[in-house]
Protein backbone atom coordinates (compact mmCIF):
# COMPACT_ATOMS: atom_id res chain seq x y z
CA UNK A 1 0.00 0.00 0.00
CA UNK A 2 1.32 3.35 -0.76
CA UNK A 3 1.66 6.45 1.41
CA UNK A 4 1.39 8.90 -0.92
CA UNK A 5 -1.58 10.89 -0.54
CA UNK A 6 -4.20 13.12 -2.62
CA UNK A 7 -3.23 16.61 -2.97
CA UNK A 8 -6.42 17.23 -0.95
CA UNK A 9 -5.76 15.15 1.79
CA UNK A 10 -2.66 17.50 2.98
CA UNK A 11 -3.50 20.79 2.22
CA UNK A 12 -6.70 23.05 1.37
CA UNK A 13 -6.15 23.98 -2.39
CA UNK A 14 -6.51 27.53 -3.29
CA UNK A 15 -7.06 28.73 -6.76
CA UNK A 16 -5.02 31.95 -7.42
CA UNK A 17 -4.15 33.86 -10.59
CA UNK A 18 -0.80 36.35 -11.00
CA UNK A 19 0.03 38.34 -14.46
CA UNK A 20 2.99 39.38 -15.92
CA UNK A 21 2.02 42.83 -17.29
CA UNK A 22 4.81 43.65 -19.95
CA UNK A 23 5.79 47.14 -22.14
CA UNK A 24 8.73 46.92 -23.98
CA UNK A 25 11.37 46.66 -21.10
CA UNK A 26 9.08 47.62 -18.05
CA UNK A 27 6.96 45.10 -16.22
CA UNK A 28 3.61 46.34 -13.79
CA UNK A 29 4.20 45.51 -10.46
CA UNK A 30 2.08 45.79 -7.45
CA UNK A 31 3.48 46.81 -4.02
CA UNK A 32 1.05 45.89 -1.42
CA UNK A 33 -0.07 48.26 1.30
CA UNK A 34 1.43 48.22 4.61
CA UNK A 35 -1.72 47.54 6.12
CA UNK A 36 -1.86 43.91 4.54
CA UNK A 37 -2.46 40.96 6.91
CA UNK A 38 -0.19 39.09 5.02
CA UNK A 39 3.19 40.35 3.42
CA UNK A 40 2.14 43.88 3.74
CA UNK A 41 4.74 46.11 1.00
CA UNK A 42 5.99 43.08 -0.75
CA UNK A 43 6.15 43.54 -4.51
CA UNK A 44 4.02 40.93 -6.72
CA UNK A 45 2.16 41.13 -9.18
CA UNK A 46 -1.60 41.75 -9.75
CA UNK A 47 -3.80 38.76 -9.31
CA UNK A 48 -5.70 36.93 -6.56
CA UNK A 49 -8.21 34.61 -5.93
CA UNK A 50 -10.44 32.76 -8.36
CA UNK A 51 -13.93 33.92 -7.78
CA UNK A 52 -17.04 31.17 -7.67
CA UNK A 53 -17.55 30.38 -11.50
CA UNK A 54 -14.63 31.99 -12.98
CA UNK A 55 -11.88 30.38 -15.02
CA UNK A 56 -8.77 30.83 -14.35
CA UNK A 57 -8.22 33.66 -17.73
CA UNK A 58 -11.19 35.40 -16.69
CA UNK A 59 -10.10 35.88 -12.86
CA UNK A 60 -6.73 36.84 -14.10
CA UNK A 61 -8.66 39.89 -16.15
CA UNK A 62 -10.69 40.50 -13.43
CA UNK A 63 -8.18 40.79 -10.86
CA UNK A 64 -5.66 42.98 -13.32
CA UNK A 65 -8.55 45.74 -13.68
CA UNK A 66 -9.30 45.70 -10.01
CA UNK A 67 -5.94 45.94 -8.86
CA UNK A 68 -4.26 48.36 -11.44
CA UNK A 69 -7.71 49.78 -13.61
CA UNK A 70 -6.02 48.49 -16.86
CA UNK A 71 -8.61 45.86 -18.85
CA UNK A 72 -7.50 43.32 -20.53
CA UNK A 73 -9.15 40.71 -22.82
CA UNK A 74 -8.43 37.11 -23.81
CA UNK A 75 -6.46 38.07 -26.37
CA UNK A 76 -3.89 39.65 -24.54
CA UNK A 77 -2.94 36.76 -22.16
CA UNK A 78 -0.97 34.13 -22.44
CA UNK A 79 -0.71 31.42 -19.91
CA UNK A 80 3.13 30.55 -19.15
CA UNK A 81 2.74 28.42 -15.74
CA UNK A 82 0.78 26.14 -14.25
CA UNK A 83 2.00 25.86 -9.89
CA UNK A 84 0.69 23.70 -7.15
CA UNK A 85 2.72 25.61 -4.05
CA UNK A 86 2.62 23.75 -1.12
CA UNK A 87 2.91 25.51 1.72
CA UNK A 88 3.56 23.35 4.46
CA UNK A 89 3.74 25.79 6.86
CA UNK A 90 -0.20 26.94 6.91
CA UNK A 91 -1.56 23.60 4.98
CA UNK A 92 -2.52 25.26 2.01
CA UNK A 93 -2.17 24.30 -1.50
CA UNK A 94 -1.99 26.92 -3.71
CA UNK A 95 -3.08 26.38 -7.67
CA UNK A 96 -1.30 29.12 -9.44
CA UNK A 97 -1.96 29.95 -13.11
CA UNK A 98 0.48 32.86 -14.39
CA UNK A 99 -0.21 34.59 -17.60
CA UNK A 100 1.62 37.24 -19.25
CA UNK A 101 -0.16 39.98 -20.90
CA UNK A 102 2.53 42.18 -23.41
CA UNK A 103 1.10 45.64 -24.23
CA UNK A 104 1.45 47.25 -27.36
CA UNK A 105 1.38 50.73 -25.67
CA UNK A 106 1.54 52.11 -22.49
CA UNK A 107 -1.15 52.26 -19.95
CA UNK A 108 -1.22 54.61 -16.54
CA UNK A 109 -2.42 52.45 -13.77
CA UNK A 110 -4.84 53.71 -11.26
CA UNK A 111 -4.27 54.89 -8.32
CA UNK A 112 -3.79 53.10 -4.98
CA UNK A 113 -6.31 51.34 -3.58
CA UNK A 114 -7.32 49.20 -0.34
CA UNK A 115 -4.63 46.44 -2.02
CA UNK A 116 -1.86 48.78 -2.36
CA UNK A 117 -0.26 50.83 -5.28
CA UNK A 118 0.62 49.40 -9.03
CA UNK A 119 3.11 50.66 -10.39
CA UNK A 120 5.65 50.34 -14.10
CA UNK A 121 9.23 48.56 -12.95
CA UNK A 122 11.74 48.32 -15.34
CA UNK A 123 12.45 44.75 -16.13
CA UNK A 124 16.39 44.93 -14.91
CA UNK A 125 15.43 46.60 -11.75
CA UNK A 126 12.36 43.80 -11.06
CA UNK A 127 14.70 41.59 -11.15
CA UNK A 128 16.76 42.86 -8.57
CA UNK A 129 14.25 44.82 -6.37
CA UNK A 130 14.08 43.68 -2.52
CA UNK A 131 10.99 42.85 -1.25
CA UNK A 132 9.53 41.15 -4.14
CA UNK A 133 7.00 38.19 -3.18
CA UNK A 134 9.43 35.12 -3.65
CA UNK A 135 6.68 32.92 -5.19
CA UNK A 136 6.89 35.44 -8.15
CA UNK A 137 10.29 35.92 -8.38
CA UNK A 138 10.84 32.22 -8.75
CA UNK A 139 9.08 32.62 -12.21
CA UNK A 140 10.94 35.91 -13.05
CA UNK A 141 13.74 33.64 -15.41
CA UNK A 142 10.82 31.65 -17.52
CA UNK A 143 8.42 34.75 -17.94
CA UNK A 144 10.28 37.82 -18.42
CA UNK A 145 13.13 35.75 -19.82
CA UNK A 146 10.64 34.92 -22.26
CA UNK A 147 11.51 31.32 -22.61
CA UNK A 148 8.93 29.44 -24.62
CA UNK A 149 6.33 26.83 -23.54
CA UNK A 150 4.30 26.43 -20.14
CA UNK A 151 6.19 25.44 -16.95
CA UNK A 152 4.43 23.15 -14.92
CA UNK A 153 6.03 22.88 -11.01
CA UNK A 154 5.13 21.43 -8.19
CA UNK A 155 7.12 22.56 -5.06
CA UNK A 156 7.11 23.18 -1.09
CA UNK A 157 7.11 26.38 0.56
CA UNK A 158 7.54 27.76 3.85
CA UNK A 159 7.00 31.30 5.16
CA UNK A 160 6.83 32.18 2.04
CA UNK A 161 10.44 30.33 0.94
CA UNK A 162 11.34 27.48 -1.43
CA UNK A 163 11.68 24.52 0.23
CA UNK A 164 12.43 22.25 -2.56
CA UNK A 165 11.16 21.37 -6.54
CA UNK A 166 9.22 18.17 -6.64
CA UNK A 167 8.60 18.39 -9.86
CA UNK A 168 9.26 20.57 -12.92
CA UNK A 169 8.30 20.42 -16.64
CA UNK A 170 8.70 22.48 -19.65
CA UNK A 171 6.02 21.93 -22.26
CA UNK A 172 6.84 23.54 -25.39
CA UNK A 173 4.26 22.45 -27.49
CA UNK A 174 2.66 25.90 -26.49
Amino acid sequence: MSDIKKLHEIAQPIFTTDIFIMHDDELLMFKRSEDKKTFPGFWALPGGHIDENEDPLAGAIREVREETGVTLTPNDMKLKVIALHNHIDRKELYVVFIFVATLPKKVTPSETTDEGTPQWIPKNEALTKKNVFEPIRYYFPHVLGNKPGILYNMSEWKNAKLVRIMSETIDTNY
